[in-house]
């Protein structure tokens, strides 16, 4: 596959919500040219999921959240939209009943490699000493596009877990970023996989109410805002207005303050709204959680 992108000073963006479509559309600089390819002829009627985006290729997979079966294996795809080129990886390590937890897509600069992180959840057995709580282990495959190999790696009784329940952007600075608990304290935080180490790392969340809910997923937005890791979430006293928090640098806890607040317009027939992706000049898509799934373009 070729690698000529749109150029790193063009923008490329690709517009999703959390029912797939049969279509992706990659957006050239927010204007009305679109350039869309089906995924049809991968998945054929089965959805497909959209895992990332970089430097204008396509991370897709063909399932997510499923017990891998005999007849039901995990395909994973890197596509070049401009040149139609489509990369089918080779089929990575696994065992009948593990669990596909998440998948991540991102660029290495150190290596100058694309790389795919997927994560399992692997066996799980009663804790003899607290049979309220189960051991349990995750199994980590990184995929190298230079070496086009997995790399296997298993984390027994991890403290952390991901919670897969934050949307959007998920790659920055040289890792991918997921809602993250830790599993004795029940701390929320984000948790990262670093490319170049191959390794996972914890962020802590803004100390604000609006990160403290008891629900165990929390919702919220992963951005790039102005070339900073940023968060959008929804206030917990007005469920039409969402703030932006910024990491003024990155990795250090004490960095993060309100940038924005945002009102979204509130329609009759929507009653709530989740964000689902960003675009680098400062513009959300909004997606209403009703029947009519139609989307709202926000500028920041």
């Amino acid at each position: 596959m070729h690698l000529d992108y749109y150029g790193k000073s063009s923008v490329g963006f690709l517009l999703y919500g959390s029912r797939p479509y049969k279509y992706i559309k990659q957006y050239l600089n927010c204007s009305s040219i679109d350039v869309s390819m089906s995924i049809k002829i991968l998945f054929g009627e089965s959805p497909g999921y959209m895992i990332g985006s970089i430097n204008g290729l396509v991370c897709l997979s063909n399932n997510l959240y499923f017990f891998l079966k005999e007849d039901k294996r995990l395909s994973i795809y890197i596509c070049n939209p401009s040149t139609r080129e489509i990369l089918e990886l080779p089929e990575c390590h696994h065992a009948y009943n593990d669990f596909v937890l998440s998948i991540g897509f991102g660029f290495c600069p150190k290596f100058n490699d694309y790389k795919v992180v997927v994560v399992k959840l692997l066996d799980s057995v009663v804790n003899v000493r607290d049979p309220n709580c189960c051991l349990f282990s995750l199994g980590v495959e990184v995929y190298s596009w230079n070496r086009n190999s997995w790399r296997s790696t298993k984390i027994v009784n991890p403290r952390s877990v991901l919670t897969t329940s934050f949307q959007g952007k998920g790659y920055f600075n040289g890792a991918f970023h997921w809602g993250g608990r830790n599993l004795k304290s029940s701390k929320r935080m984000i948790m990262s996989f670093q490319f170049d180490e191959e390794v996972f790392r914890e962020l802590n969340l803004p100390n604000h109410p609006d990160f403290q809910e008891e629900n165990y997923f929390l919702n919220a937005l992963i951005i790039e805002y102005q070339n900073f890791f940023s968060l959008i979430i929804k206030q917990k006293v007005n469920m039409h207005v969402y703030d932006l928090w910024v990491m003024k640098e990155y990795g250090v806890s004490d960095s993060w303050i309100k940038q924005l607040t945002i009102e979204v317009p509130v329609l009759e027939d929507r009653l709530m709204f989740r964000p689902v992706m960003s675009f680098e000049n400062n513009a959300v898509f909004h997606e209403p959680w009703s029947c009519d799934r139609s989307l709202v373009f926000l500028m920041l």
